[in-house]
């Protein structure tokens, strides 16, 4: 019966996507907006219900990347609210691009244990209160068209209680401020970043946040390598790895590991999580018709204190289809709902604007 639960509501999240709204100006053609109504049951939401939307600024000269703001609002049943307002803009014929999040959370969450090997059914949950804000500013300025280097500042404010539960033993809530800020530098050849149909990115990102600019002292290491190909017109293949690492007084909510939406889809957010983790990632993503599209996709992860550890841990599998809505055609825009089956054990959703990876 969950299993048909859980089918019959991606079902009623597809409809909900295809009910999306878009707006084109005829005499341009150029779209201004796009609404997609949420509606339907993940894992960390239980049954949900709001809205994603985005608005499209003229681009500052003919045939550059078209600036877009997004505005997302949502509930739950579970008790859970979330707002944030992401803005994109592009500056100086496109060499420079600014991100925006300005987000307030009201959630409540499952804490699984820190580690590789959580049990699903053994959990405790916790209440958490977060307001933050980030920006990441990217260019290729002085450099060939392919490289890029940029700056990223989080400043968050986050209250964190833990009700009863099976875990008892719970980490420090690390409530208070998580302020920092950091660098990337990259190897990037996309032709577009939202479905991208060639080329690869390689990028390194340290985040470095201090008790001198909030309450806590630790760092954050990533490395990111994608790479894509165009199998038909309208098929692409997507390849994707991604290390992590977290050091020092690392609040439990940061520690390395899966977010659920993006890396390893449709599980809680950090459902296993330690010092470092391993995700890897295959898709192969088809445009059927009109605005729609689907795709499949494999994906493996674990986590450890240590390399060592990390090496030698199991990993945790999962493989998914998922449904595609094209919000803004011309910017290779797609919303996507995803149904995947984690461990070959348990079900799970999630629903993004804009490709997994």
């Amino acid at each position: 019966m969950e299993l048909l639960k859980k089918i019959g509501l991606l079902l009623i999240v597809f409809v909900a996507f295809v009910a999306a709204a878009t707006e084109d100006t005829p005499e341009d053609d150029f779209q201004r907006y796009s609404v997609v109504p949420i509606l339907g049951y993940t894992e960390e939401t239980e049954f949900q219900i709001g809205v994603m939307s985005l608005f499209f600024l003229r681009p500052g000269e003919k045939g550059g990347y078209v600036p877009e703001i997004g505005l997302t609002a949502y509930g739950s049943t579970r008790g859970q609210l979330q707002v944030a307002l992401e803005p994109y803009y592009y500056m100086f014929h496109d060499q420079i691009s600014i991100w925006g999040l300005l987000k307030y959370q009201d959630w409540v969450a499952g804490y699984y244990g820190r580690g590789n090997n959580p049990d699903i059914d053994v959990f405790t949950n916790f209440n958490r209160k977060k307001f933050q804000y980030g920006t990441k500013i990217e260019s290729r300025i002085g450099l060939p068209k392919s490289f890029k280097y940029g700056v990223e500042v989080h400043a968050e404010y986050t209250e964190i209680d833990f009700e009863k539960g099976e875990v008892t033993d719970l980490p420090d809530d690390h409530s208070g401020w998580r302020n920092g800020a950091g660098y990337l530098v990259g190897l990037d050849t996309r032709d577009n970043i939202n479905w991208t149909h060639h080329g690869y990115l390689v990028q390194w990102q340290q985040m470095f946040y201090s008790d001198r600019l909030g309450d806590y002292t630790f760092d954050v290491e990533m490395l990111d390598m994608r790479g894509y190909s165009t199998v038909t017109p309208t098929t692409t293949m997507a390849l994707g790895f991604l290390w992590q690492r977290a050091d020092g007084d690392v609040p439990f909510d940061m520690l390395a590991g899966p977010d659920g939406i993006c890396r390893f889809r449709g599980v809680e957010s950090l459902y296993f999580g330690d010092n470092q983790a391993v995700i890897m990632q295959a898709e192969v993503r088809q445009l059927i018709w009109w605005r729609l599209g689907s795709h499949l996709f494999f994906e493996g992860g674990k986590a450890g204190r240590y390399f060592s550890e990390l090496v030698s841990n199991d990993w945790h599998r999962s493989i998914g289809v998922g449904a595609l809505l094209g919000l803004n055609l011309k910017q290779n825009l797609f919303a996507r709902a995803d149904f995947s089956w984690v461990d070959f054990d348990h079900l799970g959703l999630s629903f993004y604007v804009r490709q997994a990876f």
